[in-house]
């Protein structure tokens, strides 16, 4: 019986700073801001003057300590994106100025001092200077307190530590937007050698390919006098051996722009009968034992799509067939969908088939169902894989239904 299975490609990946402090990075977040939540509850409760209603003070507090708790319920991803934490440092700031005027017994130069914090905070990068600054400032405010200190309302003593959590807290996020920062600008930099150093190799081996290809195509002509029948079994070898590593290097050059983010669609409307037919011209078997069937019905409509990307998927969808098929046929079909809102290409064989088990792994990097050094068919792994990435680009769907020693049937869906 067949085996129908979908597959879903390119899963969630977390951020390079997954930790902090020996923490999960939701977690760490988190235990950051309760010492800044504990003392704006301080301070909203004990307002130095009726300016805001008691009932407000105690709402206001049960909805910031539940801003925090609510942050557990929050996916991990979220919190790999220093894009995030704006608008909660932001309303932190808030929330700490407006407690400290609710509170009422700090001067201006506690209200100067505390500014400073945040600025100098978000401004030294060096982490160990900012330790310094975070541990100087209570300090030195704590000197000049008490060196001049008269009656000293019990709140007084809250703002030590709070200068120092207020410098921990702003450091903190700084420190993560400035390292996740650094990492998105090392990745670039990355990627863009990977591309360079990729489209120098990728030309330095189509050159002599290309070469080497057209030789071999002009000797079997017998541009250069008759061929023998070995000769021309022999350059039939090269021929597709040199096909073989192009398409390597084709898919490798793929899977780079994929990894880059680099995938544009250029979509055009063109008829599709037309464009398979102008497929079916290219692809012939080339194996005598294969048979390379096409069904292409007069009036398929007009599609809009990246024809392309398109071409890609279908080439790789044939050649797959045909090289996992030893004897037999192959079939392509094309037809519209019972909705007419979209269309099916259908790639058949009579090859070897694809084992349950392997189902989930083909469309995946570097794959090979039979992963043995000592396997029959050749390639890197990375055709399907790039078909499937391709399709979702295109905003289709891939089906596959197989059964091992009779064969695959792979339906692409596009909508039209």
């Amino acid at each position: 019986m067949a085996t129908v299975r979908h597959i879903n490609l390119l899963p969630f990946t977390s951020s390079a700073m997954a930790q902090r402090f020996g923490f999960p990075l939701k977690l760490s977040v988190i235990l950051i801001r309760w010492p800044v939540v504990i003392i704006c509850t301080y301070l909203l409760l004990y307002p130095s003057l009726d300016l805001i209603p008691i009932w407000f003070s105690y709402g206001a507090i049960l909805l910031y300590i539940a801003s925090n708790v609510g942050l557990y319920f929050f996916p991990e991803e979220r919190f790999a994106s220093w894009s995030f934490y704006y608008p909660i440092v932001i309303a932190d700031t808030i929330v700490l100025t407006l407690s400290l005027v609710a509170n009422g017994y700090s001067e201006k130069e506690f209200y100067l001092t505390f500014f400073v914090v945040i600025l100098g905070s978000c401004i030294i990068e060096d982490a160990k200077i900012r330790t310094i600054v975070s541990i100087a400032a209570p300090l030195f405010y704590a000197v000049t307190l008490f060196t001049n200190a008269g009656d000293l309302h019990p709140s007084v003593f809250l703002r030590l530590p709070f200068l120092f959590v207020v410098s921990l807290f702003y450091g903190y996020f700084t420190q993560f937007i400035r390292m996740e920062r650094a990492f998105a600008q090392e990745e670039e930099i990355r990627s863009r050698g990977r591309k360079e150093i990729l489209n120098i190799v990728s030309h330095e081996f189509r050159t002599p390919l290309n070469v080497i290809a057209g030789y071999a195509q002009a000797l079997r002509e017998k541009t250069w006098g008759d061929v023998s029948t070995e000769q021309g079994e022999v350059l039939g070898k090269i021929l597709r051996e040199s096909d073989n590593l192009t398409g390597i290097v084709n898919e490798v050059l793929d899977v780079t722009r994929i990894e880059a983010g680099e995938l544009t669609l250029q979509r055009e409307n063109f008829p599709l009968s037309d464009y398979l037919r102008e497929i079916e011209r290219k692809f012939a078997s080339s194996q005598e034992s294969v048979l390379l069937h096409w069904v292409i019905p007069d009036g398929l409509p007009k599609i809009s799509t990246d024809r392309a990307k398109l071409t890609i998927i279908l080439q790789h969808l044939i050649n797959n067939a045909l090289k996992f098929t030893v004897k037999g046929d192959v079939w392509v079909t094309a037809r519209t969908a019972s909705s007419h809102q979209s269309f099916e290409i259908e790639v058949k064989d009579t090859g070897i088939g694809i084992p349950r088990e392997a189902l989930g792994l083909i469309f995946e990097k570097f794959r090979q169902v039979d992963p043995s050094s000592t396997r029959a068919y050749g390639g890197m792994g990375l055709g399907l894989y790039i078909v499937k990435v391709f399709t979702d680009l295109l905003e289709g769907t891939l089906k596959v239904e197989s059964v091992p020693n009779r064969g695959s049937t792979f339906t692409l869906s596009l909508p039209i």
